[in-house]
């Protein structure tokens, strides 16, 4: 598979396993009707991070990661700190937040920091493995994941209400409800990862936009499935809706007896994989710095920190109160990182530039 194909695989992955449980629920209640402007500004509000951070369909010289590690000092510091202390408050809502939930859905009898254990455990192993071998999981995990998500959703056609989808006009009620800040923390995580996946050619930023495109076919189905078959007023009051819509198909021909199982263990490999990137990443923007630094950014430092903070969230409630202030944050990180890569770029049209 060629390294354009692959980091528009990666992208897509990660996006499913941040969405599955915060995003529906988030949307439905972002407003009464006309969702899909929420959906379409979340959505373009990604591609204009993704543009910052990636760049235009011009092929890419230079690596991000690289440009950081060479850096001077000053910089480094300005932008790593902010960098290590917001993955870290990733990883603690990324494996808080699915433990618990996955715990509470399907093994209630399960002690929830075994689950956090497990999940830090296995991706820990893959952290240290290269880029390449990243995006060659990412690709496996498409090709198992992908068919259980078309399998799930399609399984839902006969139970989908399509008038239930109406009215469409939208209210604007979600600039005064703070439901639609987690929406930050999913889009910022992905573009953080995926811009740092570089050098990318003009051939790989092509898959890579053209993956961005079909994500939003991605989230209106998230979005939409559980209003067609609830409606807005019932949807609404739903802790999970689009598990919930899942669990209301009926399974007569398979080893498990909800649905919504298909989904969960795509979403499963899909945490999988962005837990395993955001310590990768980690480990490689301390690699350039001080034995103080690369102790705290190992990817056993990161996870025993990361398990230490998901003790520390009693409930779920509690993973949506710290996305809808974290998203803002990485955003704002996530900016900083932009402004460094414009100014990488920068520099190398300038050397590319023939001197007199």
């Amino acid at each position: 598979m060629s390294q354009g194909m692959s980091i528009a695989v990666l992208y897509l992955v990660l996006q499913c396993g941040l969405v599955v449980f915060v995003y529906p629920q988030s949307i439905i209640q972002s407003q009464d009707s006309g969702h899909w402007v929420v959906v379409l500004l979340g959505w373009l509000l990604q591609g204009v991070m993704l543009r910052l951070i990636v760049g235009g369909l011009r092929e890419e010289k230079g690596d991000l990661l690289t440009r950081f590690n060479k850096a001077g000092i000053w910089i480094r510091l300005l932008l790593l700190w902010p960098l290590l202390f917001g993955n870290l408050l990733a990883l603690a809502v990324i494996v808080g937040g699915h433990s618990k939930v996955f715990g509470m859905l399907y093994l209630p009898d399960t002690p929830q920091w075994i689950l956090s254990a497990l999940l830090l455990v296995a991706s820990i192993s893959i952290s240290y493995a290269e880029r390449d071998s990243l995006l060659r999981l990412a690709s496996l995990i498409a090709l198992f994941g992908a068919p259980l998500i078309m399998m799930s959703f399609g399984s839902m056609a006969k139970y989908m209400n399509y008038h239930l989808v109406f009215p469409i006009q939208p209210s604007f009620g979600f600039m005064r409800e703070v439901s639609s800040l987690p929406l930050l923390f999913n889009f910022t995580n992905v573009v953080g990862l995926v811009g740092f996946m570089g050098p990318m050619s003009a051939n790989a930023k092509r898959w890579l936009w053209g993956a961005w495109v079909l994500s939003l076919l991605f989230f209106f189905s998230i979005a939409y499935l559980p209003l067609s078959v609830f409606g807005q007023e019932v949807a609404d009051n739903l802790r999970f809706p689009l598990i919930t819509a899942l669990d209301t198909a009926t399974v007569n021909w398979f080893f498990f007896d909800r649905i919504s199982m298909f989904y969960i263990m795509a979403m499963l490999l899909s945490t999988l994989i962005n837990v395993s990137a955001l310590l990768w990443l980690t480990r490689k923007l301390c690699s350039g710095s001080s034995t103080v630094r690369k102790l705290i950014g190992s990817p056993i430092t990161m996870a025993v920190l990361s398990l230490f903070f998901v003790s520390l969230i009693p409930n779920v409630e509690s993973v949506e109160h710290m996305m809808r202030w974290i998203g803002p944050v990485r955003c704002g990180v996530l900016c900083m990182v932009a402004v460094f890569g414009a100014y990488c770029r920068s520099l190398l049209k300038q050397e590319r530039q023939p001197h007199a």
